[in-house]
């Protein structure tokens, strides 16, 4: 692979906190205060403490969840290695996309496994990679879906509730669709059999998550970790009966969007209360209704007290928000870093002292690498059009009336002729106003519909120019089109089992080495 780096402000697809995160801006180091470096790792590691207590629940936990696998050696090893007190976690998450969802969901399972090695490398101790499974999420609509080589598999799965807890009923369909979208290939057949496998009718999409998972990033230790555990859940307990009685996430969070919007726009709201209730085909909100709590939806009615002793003798009924998850990660991870795209790291901006007020250790937060790839042929085209590796960034318009300006024998500006008639129209405006000051109004007007008429003109030239120049319009445009399918970045939307499907998992190692989050940089893969 050929890769060519580009600075992320370069692209003009990420937003003010990620650039100045990555710069190391003094603003937004009032908000993250560790660098995304080694440095910062080191800072957030010697930091890091970790009950005993907290650690056997965990592996424990650890252990039962993964009871279902035929595990891989390697994540075996993880597992043992998390009961070392020095041990610690590299963590990313993300919701249980179907069949992996699009690219950037394994590009970041594959930034957490390789930071993970550099930092123990680095650090001298254990260092495990993790991935969380956001199972407790309720937007179906986000989760219910693959885009494999341009065709859309959709499930149509449950109305509501925790989507990990939903059933696969009926997903075989999907699976076999999913299956004669990713056609031939060397492959083919080995990921045809993981699909199968992972995916039944029988399980949840938790547990069919899971499986899938460790079938394609097992053998690098990859250790998957699903909160939604009442073992895990009752290590958070005391955050919960915090939030339900202090409000603590809407006061913090508040108190950093004032600091935020100096400069940024705010990512998410916190709420009176940000923890969910959850039951059978529901994950509904609990507000204050004077003196009792209500769980929106139909959902169950109690006093203070009734409240609190629930969430005492059942904690697995209850889930964090998307503000204070990230609290439950860290409070039950070793955890010294996450790993998340540029959305999640601006909502992580808000949470500084929300995890001070709970007395959580806040972890380096590292913003996923994000990638694209372009053939070779379109790569030499586009350099045959003294197009520059940023220029495919830039406005595909703009490039194109560039492009098609230089490549004609006439002009399509017309700068010259303009400043002429401007210079007329002043001399006539100048003398009639002379003779009437009531048509200055009428003299401008004039004016001002003949330039407009200039300008029609130009982008009438411009399109004659594109006309004349229809090969390499057409080129541009299938190369943009390529490398920005529906206007987005191919991480957004395509899938990496058509990858897998024609080289195997030894794919994996090669995208492994193109996307080293500690690059701060957009990497452009050229093929062929």
């Amino acid at each position: 692979m050929q890769v060519e780096r580009i600075a992320y402000a370069d692209t003009g697809r990420f937003a003010a906190p990620v650039l100045d995160h990555l710069a190391g801006d003094p603003f937004v180091r009032q908000f993250l205060e560790l660098p995304a470096d080694l440095d910062g790792l080191k800072k957030a590691a010697a930091a890091r403490t970790f009950d005993p207590a907290f650690r056997t629940v965990l592996c424990d936990a650890l252990e039962g969840q993964h009871a279902g696998l035929t595990l891989h050696p390697a994540v075996r090893e993880n597992l043992r290695k998390l009961r070392d007190p020095r041990s610690l976690t590299i963590t990313t998450g993300h919701q249980l996309c179907l069949f992996t969802g699009p690219l950037y969901v394994p590009y970041k399972i594959l930034n957490t496994i390789r930071l993970a090695r550099q930092a123990e490398e680095y650090l001298g101790r254990p260092v495990v990679p993790v991935f969380w499974m956001a199972s407790e999420d309720h937007d179906a609509a986000e989760i219910d879906h693959a885009v494999i080589n341009g065709r859309t598999i959709r499930w149509a799965g449950a109305a509501g509730g925790a989507v990990g807890r939903m059933k696969l009923t009926g997903i075989t369909a999907q699976v076999e669709e999913a299956i004669e979208a990713i056609g031939p290939g060397a492959e083919a057949e080995m990921v045809a059999r993981l699909l199968r496998e992972a995916y039944t009718g029988d399980r949840t999409l938790a547990e069919a998550t899971r499986h899938f998972i460790h079938a394609l990033f097992g053998h690098y230790g990859l250790v998957i970790v699903d909160g939604d555990d009442p073992a895990l859940k009752r290590l958070f307990a005391p955050i919960i009966t915090e939030e339900l009685v202090n409000q603590v996430a809407q006061r913090t969070v508040a108190y950093a969007n004032e600091r935020i919007r100096d400069r940024y726009a705010v990512q998410a709201h916190a709420r009176e209360i940000n923890i969910f209730h959850l039951r059978n085909g529901h994950r509904s909100r609990i507000v204050q209704d004077g003196d009792h709590y209500q769980a929106l939806d139909d959902g169950p009615r109690w006093t203070l007290d009734e409240l609190l002793a629930r969430v005492e003798a059942h904690p697995e009924d209850f889930s964090p928000n998307v503000l204070l998850r990230p609290v439950y990660q860290e409070h039950i991870l070793p955890n010294i870093a996450y790993i998340g795209g540029g959305g999640e790291l601006a909502y992580w901006v808000q949470l500084r002292w929300l995890f001070q007020a709970l007395r959580v250790p806040m972890p380096v937060v590292f913003l996923r690498t994000s990638a694209a790839t372009i053939s070779g042929k379109y790569m030499r085209q586009w350099n045959e059009l003294r197009l520059s590796t940023v220029d495919l960034f830039n406005d595909l318009a703009a490039l194109e009336a560039r492009v098609a300006k230089h490549g004609v024998g006439f002009r399509t500006e017309l700068t010259a002729e303009r400043a002429q008639l401007e210079r007329l129209y002043a001399a006539i405006l100048e003398e009639a106003t002379k003779a009437d000051g009531s048509l200055k109004g009428a003299a401008e007007a004039r004016a001002k519909q003949a330039l407009h008429g200039v300008e029609r003109l130009e982008k009438a030239m411009v399109r004659a120019a594109k006309h004349d120049q229809a090969v390499w319009m057409r080129r541009m445009e299938a190369i943009h089109a390529a490398l920005f399918p529906g206007g987005g970045l191919q991480e957004r939307r395509d899938s990496i089992l058509p990858r897998i499907a024609a080289e195997g998992l030894a794919v994996l190692d090669q995208w492994m080495d193109v996307l080293d989050p500690l690059d701060p940089t957009f990497a452009l893969v050229v093929e062929g």
